[in-house]
């Protein structure tokens, strides 16, 4: 619990870039203001997750920025690990034609673009190496929960950040880009 506090004092403190100031990335910048943050409200979600009873409204925020970095990174193929995936299926489930959703196949880490680890992946994860391929040439976004509060996937986290060309870190949630065309960088969040 202290270095959980500790974490979340530490980040509030540093958090810069809510607004995208002082990011001269104009990719990350677009990202943080359209994509992240969604001023334009122009995004429409699945109606049927949308309507779903029993999810909270901090679950719900963060369903539907997934739904928004998918389409934004137009991902192809979705790879989800947790053990109640059902919710982010509903919000991905309309992401764009011919995207192929799949759960907790660690088997198709290779062909995934986009990979989301829930805060329950454990159970699923438990000793396979999380190892992406560093000579891809397409980009993978990588969604871990609970970076600081959950310990293997604060773990996850640190391992997989280490070979991020961007970094962006939610307190929550972070996400990890792995891009050779991006310009590398480190992003402290609060939205």
């Amino acid at each position: 619990m202290y270095s959980y506090l500790r974490e979340r004092l530490k980040h509030a403190v540093r958090f810069r870039h809510k607004r995208g100031f002082g990011v001269h990335s104009p990719f990350m910048f677009n990202l943080i203001l359209n994509i992240i943050r969604d001023k334009g409200k122009k995004f429409v979600y699945p109606e049927r997750a949308e309507r779903q009873p029993g999810i909270r409204y901090r679950e719900r925020k963060f369903y539907r920025l997934l739904c928004r970095m998918a389409n934004y990174l137009e991902a192809q193929r979705i790879l989800c690990f947790s053990a109640k995936p059902e919710n982010v299926f509903l919000y991905l489930s309309e992401v764009g034609e011919g995207t192929k959703i799949v759960k907790n196949e660690p088997g198709q880490l290779a062909e995934a673009d986009f990979i989301y680890i829930g805060r329950d992946a454990r159970r699923v994860l438990q000793g396979i190496p999380l190892c992406l391929d560093e000579e891809r040439q397409s980009r993978v976004c990588l969604v871990i929960s609970d970076i600081y509060k959950n310990s293997f996937n604060a773990y996850l986290w640190q391992q997989a950040a280490r070979k991020a060309t961007v970094t962006i870190d939610m307190m929550w949630y972070g996400i990890l880009l792995y891009d050779k065309k991006l310009q590398k960088g480190r992003y402290n969040l609060i939205i």
